[in-house]
Parts: structure tokens; sequence; C-alpha cells
């Protein structure tokens, strides 16, 4: 029997969770959720060193993506509360603090804001109010040359106007969200996601098992669970939908999966929010189109990240093009979470929070004691296995798994950690923590990296001391309202990995948050208070009396102009601004590109996405790169810059298909690898839309569903067909089409700084005062590996 096609419709929305055009929704209970989602721009001006990867030659000289902190708030029963995904490599309690203290008159604070940080590699350094964290290593350059003598951090000195900016784009993003309140629903859904991350520190991990095997020999399939027991797998979404025009909308997720910000390497050097980034705007993409969401009105998806210590997709992708591919793979998980999560919207869910501060001050736990004193351990210098440290650069040599025999009997609370920096004062010795109880679910704030197992063991904990409170799982906020480094399980730490040698109070750090954790969870699950918070000033003294950023130049003039450019190449763009890209307009367009269409032209995209790139120098140069889609139309096109206070329209050029499409000898039509570090966008494994082709193919001949094709003849011999200056006419003579005068497509690299050695961590003290140190500990030790 034949359904009517309403029918079909309506149980196609229900499933979706989405309401029907025309279709009538009952009015919210006056006791009923509202919900808001509102975002800020997070792109600072540009010069700073990048967080993350803590070297003096890895500075921020422009932007490819924009970074952003999107908020989504709640509120029910007279209690509100914000989840906030920042795209920095952490967050400071000072800043949460400050922020919260400003938004008290709305009814947030410390004990109601999540804050979580997507750690991208690719954001700023200096607005920490504890030194450690602000620190920058010399480089090979720095320490060679005393040119470049000043061009470091050892002292870990902030940037006052950095930190006013951080914190008043915190305020905005939950301003904004709270300003959005509306009746909504919400519900939670689960997807899984594999074949992305790998573990960084297997040794480590397998040795939770009790199996030990040194650096570089353990394997995957060691694990007695296999590789999913090895990573995270789980993508876990908070869905938000909310009333509009008398219908339910989605407007806000609020996304977890455990990934490293470390796709793009330092040497890319620009603002980036890596494969986060990526995710993002895919998600909100389809939750406009699928919910058909008003152009009013905004769409967030809130990705943070939660136990991601271990866990990377940059040991085997490295790019912009890559994270993006891997954002993508993420984004879709992410849409298959959000859709399950529609069955089960809820307009009177359970909102309640507990939150506290502890200190590491010595305490016991089940595994025994933590350490008053932080300490930086020998394997953190080299870095980690996705990118190495500047000390790598000179010794060759990785200490990750190098440790004592023994315990060390000065301070047995750090073990086996060769201690290299005991840092009373560096980093914070007191960490806020948080538990939201949203729906069916808790979300436990861990304010550093937890590693995969350790994140295991913190989600049973909690969710044990839940029990018989109808709740059903634990979500880890990872790199959430402060930063302290790593927290590996007691048996990773014994391995000293990187993430071992980087935890800062020692062998039982992890447990002493997992109980902590549980405590509060108990505390929320029995209605009586939180533990009252350790007393101790997150800000460290710092005050928000930092000048705001200015605004740029008044006024610009263009120093060369595009030429015509094949698909998947790039046309470029210069001018003379002001300094430090203070002239891109915050939250809004500053280069747009332009088709012409009839007698006027349209908006074909901006650099609010992924296919534009520009850097600037000290002189106020900036040069632009747009990346042509494989999609995009062919004809003139034109590049706009809108700053703060000029527009700049450069002259029209052609866009041609591309001649760059090839063969495999099996008969799989593809477009060009993307190159790291120099491609910015996606590339999907095979052309679009072009069949298998069987047989020789003369140029032109094999094409793909937007027009481009192969520029050289195809022979199935080898990869054959990519022909980057061929004549793009080639490909429009079969339909008669003449094609747009281009000159020959650039599909080299942009100009920037050379190949370098990479790393990935966390920044320490002073450098010198860590040098000496460790110069005295490779003396007496050798540094040798101990061998069982």
């Amino acid at each position: 029997m034949r359904r009517p096609l309403a029918v079909l419709l309506a149980s196609a929305a229900c499933a979706l969770g989405l309401a029907l055009p025309g279709a009538a929704t009952a009015a919210p209970p006056a006791d009923g959720l509202r919900a808001g989602v509102g975002r800020a721009d997070l792109t600072s001006p540009t010069g700073y060193y990048m967080q993350g990867w803590v070297r003096a030659d890895a500075v921020l000289r422009g932007v490819h993506t924009r970074i952003e902190a999107r908020a989504i708030v709640l509120e029910r029963g007279g209690r509100k509360v914000a989840l906030v995904a920042v795209g920095l490599n952490g967050v400071a309690e000072g800043v949460v603090a400050e922020a919260a203290a400003r938004l008290r008159s709305r009814g947030f604070g410390e004990d109601s804001i999540v804050v979580s940080a997507s750690h991208t590699h690719a954001a700023p350094s200096g607005y920490y109010d504890f030194a450690t964290y602000n620190t920058v290593f010399p480089s090979t350059v720095t320490l060679t040359d005393p040119a470049h003598l000043a061009d470091q951090n050892v002292q870990g000195a902030l940037d006052p106007q950095l930190y006013r900016f951080e914190v008043d784009r915190l305020v905005q993003a939950i301003t904004r969200a709270d300003d959005d309140l509306g009746p909504a629903r919400l519900g939670w859904g689960t997807a899984t996601l594999t074949g992305v991350t790998r573990n960084r520190s297997l040794e480590a991990h397998l040795h939770d098992h009790g199996i030990t095997e040194e650096y570089g020999h353990g394997t995957v399939a060691q694990d007695p669970s296999g590789y999913v027991h090895t990573i995270d797998p789980e993508v876990q979404v908070l869905r938000v939908d909310k009333q509009l025009a008398g219908r339910y909308r989605p407007v806000g997720t609020w996304s977890t999966f455990a990934d490293h910000g470390t796709v793009n390497r330092y040497t890319f050097g620009v603002y980036n929010d890596d494969h986060h980034g990526a995710a993002n705007r895919e998600v909100e993409r389809v939750l406009r189109a699928e919910g058909d969401v008003p152009a009013g009105q905004d769409v967030v998806n809130a990705y943070g990240n939660t136990d991601e210590g271990d866990m990377s997709a940059g040991l085997d992708r490295t790019g912009p093009a890559y994270a993006e591919e891997v954002g993508r793979r993420e984004a879709a998980a992410m849409v298959t979470a959000w859709r399950r999560a529609g069955s089960a919207l809820t307009d009177r869910p359970e909102l309640d929070t507990r939150w506290t501060r502890m200190c590491f001050c010595g305490q016991d736990t089940a595994a025994g004691p933590t350490s008053k004193t932080a300490v930086a351990g020998l394997p953190l210098f080299t870095g980690s296995e996705e990118g190495r440290g500047p000390l790598y650069d000179v010794t060759k040599q990785p200490f990750e798994g190098y440790r004592l025999p023994v315990a060390d009997p000065v301070d047995p609370t750090h073990g086996v950690k060769i201690q290299v920096t005991r840092q009373g004062g560096g980093p914070p010795s007191a960490v806020p923590l948080l538990v939201v109880r949203v729906g069916k679910r808790l979300i436990a704030t861990v304010p550093g990296e937890m590693t995969v197992e350790m994140g295991r063991r913190v989600r049973a904990a909690v969710l044990a001391a839940s029990a018989g409170t109808g709740v059903e799982a634990v979500q880890i906020s990872g790199l959430a309202n402060e930063y302290l480094s790593y927290f590996p399980t007691p048996e990773e730490y014994d391995m000293q990995h990187y993430e071992g040698g980087s935890t800062m109070f020692g062998r039982t750090s992890s447990v002493l948050l997992q109980e902590q954790l549980a405590t509060l969870a108990g505390q929320l699950a029995k209605g009586t208070p939180a533990t009252p918070p350790y007393a101790f000033d997150p800000r460290n003294g710092v005050k928000v009396d930092g000048a705001p950023f200015g605004t740029g130049a008044t006024t610009a003039k263009a120093l060369s102009q595009p030429h015509g450019v094949q698909r998947l190449a790039r046309a470029a763009f210069a001018w003379q601004g002001g300094p430090r890209g203070l002239d891109m307009p915050a939250g809004r367009a500053f280069v747009t590109v332009e088709r012409r269409a009839g007698a006027g032209w349209v908006r074909s995209t901006d650099d609010l996405g992924q296919q534009l790139l520009w850097r600037v120098d000290d002189a106020g140069r900036y040069d632009l790169q747009w990346e042509v889609p494989r999609s995009e139309p062919v004809g003139a096109h034109r590049l706009v810059v809108t700053g703060n206070h000029y527009r700049l329209v450069s002259s029209p050029f052609a866009v041609a298909p591309s001649t760059r499409l090839s063969v495999e000898p099996a008969g799989r039509v593809r477009y060009p690898d993307a190159v790291p570090e120099v491609d910015l966008t996606y590339r999907p494994a095979a052309a679009e839309g072009a069949p298998r082709v069987t047989r020789p193919a003369a140029a032109g001949a094999v094409r793909d569903r937007f027009g481009n094709c192969n520029g050289a003849a195809v022979t199935l011999s080898g990869r054959t067909g990519d022909a980057p200056t061929a004549d793009p006419a080639v490909c429009l003579a079969a339909s008669g089409r003449p094609a747009p005068a281009v000159r020959p497509a650039v599909g080299g690299a942009m100009a920037g700084p050379g190949t370098l050695p990479t790393t990935g961590g966390t920044p320490v003290l002073p450098l010198v005062a860590a040098l000496s140190a460790l110069g005295a500990v490779v003396a007496r030790l050798a540094l040798r590996r101990p061998t069982g």
C-alpha cells in the first residue's frame, strides 16, 4: 500500500527530530528549557608565537581560517549553564574567572561555565596567568644568530593586550548566546569514528595491560582488544533545537571527539583551527540546510576536545588540505550522532552543576600520594611523536622512554621521572573542576590533556558515583577551564613517554582528579553542596589592564594583480595596508571572492571559509592567495578586500577548468594529490562524476562533472594525464565553449618559511635554567634507557 507523501515526510522529519514547515508545535511549558547560541571571532593580530609548538621560529604571520569562540547557553528553573568551545591551544582559568565576574549579573559564575579548547597548535601564546605556559623555547636561529636573540619568550611574559582580548571575546560569545535565548529542547546522541586517529604513545598505553615494550617497539595488535581500544572512537553530541516562528529548528551542538590539533605543522605559520575548524563549518552547514534555519539565526557546532592526550590524526597527515579531510570525517560522525539525538529530545532536561577548585597539596589517593611540587621530566624536552622540539633539532634523539630504574628517593611522588626542572610557582598548583548534568548525561571537566585509558577510568568512576539518578553516560570535556599539561594513568606515567614526562604533579595526579570528579558527581547526585574550593588566585595577580587592539590602516593600495587561473591552482593579489593584520574586521569577511553574473558581481566565497590564505609582513604588505575549488564556475572573477577602514577591488581575472585530472593504471580518475603544508582544501579520493577509464584516452577526453579534464594523453601505463600548464581549452573543446583567457596554472608552494623539524607539546619554565639542569641530568645518567 502506498503511503501519502505527507506521511512519508512526517516520518522522516520525526526521525530527524525536525518540525515540518506548517506543522503545529505545542507551546513550551512555563518551566521548560530555553537555549541560545552565539560566537565571537578569536583571531588576534599576527606576530604571536604559536601555543603548543613552543619554539621561537613558530610565529603566526597570517590567517588561513578564523578561530572562534562558540557558545551554547542553557537555562531552566532559574539555572544557567554556558557550554563554550574555543579555537585555542588551551584555556587559562584567570580568563574564565574574569569573564564569569563580568557575567555575574546575567546569572553566570565559574560554577556554570565550561570552556573547552580545540587544542589547535596554530593559535597564539601569551595569555596564560602563569609564566610556564607562555614560555617559548629558543630555536636554532635564535641561539646562533645574535640578531634574533630577542625573538623568543624564555621568561614566559604575558601580553596584556592579548589577555584582555581573550576575556572580551569570551564574554562576547556567552553574551550573544544569552541574548539569543528562546524555548528549546535538547537530546544526546553518540556515534563512533575509527581510522582517523592513532595512539601516539602506544607503548605507554600497552603498559596499562601489563605489557612492557620499549619506545618504538609496540604494535596495535598487542592490545588485547585491538585497535579500537588504543583510541577513543566515541563522538558525543548534545543537540539543541530552538523554537523559531512556532517550529523547532537545530541551532547548536556541543560535540566532542578525542583528537590533537596537530595536523597543521608550525611551518605553515598562520592562524588555523586545524581539523576542528573544518568540522565546525561542515556540521553548521548541514544543520542549517537540513533544519531550514532562517538566515538571521546563528547555528554553532561547539567542538572542544576530550581525552585526547595520546590521540592524534597528525601522525599520518600533514597540512590544511588533510586537516579538512579529517574535519569532514569528524563532521559526518557528528551529524550521525545529531540525527540519533533527534529521537530523544526533551524540553524538560535535568540541569544542575557542582564546582570546586582542588589543589595539588600532596594528598593521598588510592594509588599513592601526589606531589606538592611541579616537575618537568626529560621526555618533555624533545616533544611528541607527531613533531619534535628545538632540542631534538640538535640531538636528533627523542627522550621518550628515558626513565630512572627506581623511584627518585628525593621525591618519590614523581616516581621514575628524570627530573629536569622543579617548578615551584611555575604552573598553577590548583585547578577548577566542574560536573554538569544535562539531561541524561554528565559533563566532567579536565583541566588539561587526559589520555584515552585514563579517560575511561574517569568516566567509569563518575558514572558509578551517579548510580540511581538516571544518568546514562559521562562526557569528558578536556582542556577545560584551565591548563595543567598531561594526565596519564599511573602505568603510562611509569613508561615516561612524552605525556608522562609532561605530567606536572607526579605519578598519581590523574587519580586525584578521578577521585575529586567522582566526589563532585556524588554530591550532585545526592543534592548536597560541593566541596568548598581551595583558596587560590587563578589570575596569579594578573589584571585586565591592557589596551584594546588597534583597527589598522585607513587606506590601502594594490601592489600586484591576479592573473587568470585554473581550478585547483591559486590566484594571487597583494596590497599595502597596516601591519599585524589589524586591518581585518572581526567576525566578518576581510576578503571576498566575487564572480561576474550578467552585468554585476555575486559572492563566491570569502575568508571565513578555507579557500583563502593571506600573510602580512612587518611593513604591512599583504599577500593573498585563493585556492580555486574544483567546482568553481568558469569566467571572470575579482577579489574584494574590505578592511576596517578601506575597500580595495582587484582587477578581474578568468577562472578556467583544471587540466590536472589523472588516471591510475586501474582506471580510477584522480584529482592532484594535495601538497602537504601548501594546498589548502580537501580533494576526494576519486574525481567526482568521472567514470572509470578502461582504455587509453586523448587529452581532454576524461572529465569530471565540473568539466575539469586530463591535460595530457592517458596511457594507463602509470598515473598519467596531469598537465598543470596545458591549455584549458582542451577541456571545453567538446562543448564548443571558448576557454577563458588564462595563463598557465600555478600549483606550486606559496612563499613562506622553509621546511623545518616540527614539535608538539607544552611550554615550560625559562630555558636557560632548564638547559642547565638538563645538562647535569645528562652527565649523571648518560641518558640510557632501561632495558626491562
